[in-house]
């Protein structure tokens, strides 16, 4: 069973970056030149071992007839991940002029964690295009459970996110031709530079940081397929998981089928890839979403050191990482919506699963009781929104710390909704009946935050909805599921939670035996 405190991924930041890249612009008037943004990156390896660090050149090739303020930026802390920012040495520009004098400043502490930056600016007006050099020093301590935003050495290569060692434009075009060009000659025979974006040298059009919104993975890979380029769910990894891959990955490839039909997604199906990455020193499967794609860390094969939880394969995380591709897109700051992308994938992620007859009702109701333990248990069950938000990723990791808290909030609050909308349509409507549509609205290019979801609810249950949901989510105030909340083969019952100094009053889930499993799923 999936431990609560392996579920940790960040869709919503890549909304959070978009809307820095936004403002991340000069008033240059108009062109007629397409600007290029391209990085050009050499791994390095020391005396045959892993790969210590990246040589990174990047051009922006702005239009010639750009003149103005120029300054770059990189996460101090990202997504709790810290230090990403400290692994970049010898930072230079040059443009047509020379040398561009850069002045290095960090911001201010921030307790939350989400997001925090190194920046250069350069001390004199540029022209373009700039040249930008310098080292990136990959990290050698433990990884941690969390967003698997960093980047990794292993198995003679490296994975990563754009954003784990990638320098960031702040000034300058909204838009881009971003291109990825990779020099392997230091990688042994055979190695293989692969994205979100696909294999190989890569070019994008999109905002100045669409390379920084994918991840990567360079080095002996190995596929699934072994083709690795059908349409569908395609997947690669570096080093040996601590399960076989390859049934795991057929598992994953049939969830993902299933979630595409169940979002009614018609669109042409390309390729879906899913990063899978054994680290030395991993104590959990922690997984991160970005886009088409994912990044899934586990332990390297015959390190764990708790082999009945570590061995098996972390399913559910799997399926909610996948789940965030169809469900999200909810207008505003990450934090404030993670009740919403990463309770709602918590959820579909165990649901999905049973209704497609890829986990086994015992799995689902372990899952779902797991959660409800965790949330019940938990010091920071009443926190309001605002203080979940403020505290981020400074409260610890684990299924009862702050952190945890929007996926088991967010899980109740979404098993209890549907239950009232089942309840208010006798049996007709569903919470899949709102969401489905709103996810396709939001493909088509609809922009809805929190408050337009909530009106839907409204719509369908009246304004004691709206009561609800500033009380649970917003307040904070303590939720008692509905007795059928995961559905009618099972019953809520009260149980007493024991911490180290205290008995908890709480909730579980119980089979109903009479009723058949069909109705279950």
């Amino acid at each position: 069973m999936l431990r609560p405190k392996t579920l940790i991924c960040l869709i919503g930041f890549e909304t959070g970056l978009g809307a820095m890249a936004a403002h991340a612009q000069a008033a240059v008037g108009r062109v007629s030149e397409e600007p290029v943004l391209e990085y050009a990156i050499h791994p390095v390896r020391a005396a045959g071992a892993e790969v210590s660090a990246m040589q990174v050149r990047v051009r922006i090739g702005a239009p010639s007839t750009m003149r103005g303020p120029f300054s770059l930026r990189a996460p101090l802390v990202y997504a709790g991940v810290r230090g990403i920012a400290n692994g970049m040495e010898n930072m230079q520009a040059r443009d047509q002029v020379g040398v561009i004098p850069l002045q290095r400043s960090d911001d201010a502490p921030d307790r939350s964690g989400f997001a925090r930056y190194r920046h250069w600016r350069a001390q004199r007006g540029v022209e373009f295009p700039v040249t930008v050099t310098y080292r990136f020093r990959l990290p050698t301590d433990v990884p941690v459970v969390g967003p698997q935003f960093d980047v990794r050495a292993t198995g003679g290569g490296f994975s990563g996110s754009g954003l784990g060692f990638l320098v960031m434009l702040e000034e300058g075009p909204r838009q881009f031709r971003s291109r990825v060009r990779w020099d392997l000659s230091e990688l042994a025979p055979g190695s293989v530079a692969t994205s979100t974006f696909g294999d190989g040298d890569v070019e994008v059009r999109g905002d100045a940081v669409r390379a920084h919104h994918a991840f990567y993975m360079v080095g002996p890979l190995s596929r699934y397929p072994a083709r690795g380029d059908d349409a569908g769910l395609v997947a690669t990894w570096l080093s040996d998981p601590p399960f076989e891959p390859i049934g795991e990955l057929q598992w994953a490839s049939r969830m993902y089928d299933y979630l595409r039909r169940f979002f009614r997604d018609t669109s042409s199906a390309g390729s879906f890839h899913a990063f899978l990455r054994p680290l030395a020193g991993m104590a959990g499967s922690p997984g991160t979403a970005l886009r088409n794609s994912f990044m899934l860390a586990v332990p390297l094969r015959g390190e764990q050191t708790d082999s009945a939880r570590l061995a098996t394969s972390p399913r559910e995380t799997i399926a909610h990482e996948m789940v965030h591709y169809w469900a999200t897109g909810l207008v505003g700051e990450p934090g404030a919506n993670a009740w919403f992308n990463e309770g709602l994938a918590t959820h579909y992620a165990r649901l999905l699963s049973l209704r497609a007859g890829l986990s086994s009702l015992d799995s689902y109701i372990q899952s779902a009781n797991a959660a409800a333990r965790a949330y019940y248990l938990s010091p920071a069950r009443n926190l309001t929104l605002d203080s979940l938000r403020a505290l981020g990723f400074s409260g610890g990791v684990g299924p009862t710390s702050p952190q945890n808290m929007p996926y088991v909030r967010g899980s109740l609050y979404f098993a209890d909704l549907d239950a009232r909308l089942r309840a208010a349509s006798d049996g007709r409507l569903g919470l899949d009946d709102i969401l489905v549509p709103l996810f396709a609205r939001i493909r088509r290019g609809a922009r809805v935050d929190w408050k337009g979801f909530v009106d839907l609810v409204v719509r369908e249950l009246g304004p004691s909805a709206r009561d609800q949901f500033e009380a649970v989510i917003l307040r904070g105030e303590t939720i008692v599921p509905a007795p059928d909340a995961y559905g009618p083969c099972f019953r809520r019952r009260d149980v007493k939670l024991k911490t180290a100094d205290a008995v908890v009053d709480g909730y579980e889930w119980e089979r109903v035996p009479e009723v058949p499993e069909e109705r279950c799923r």
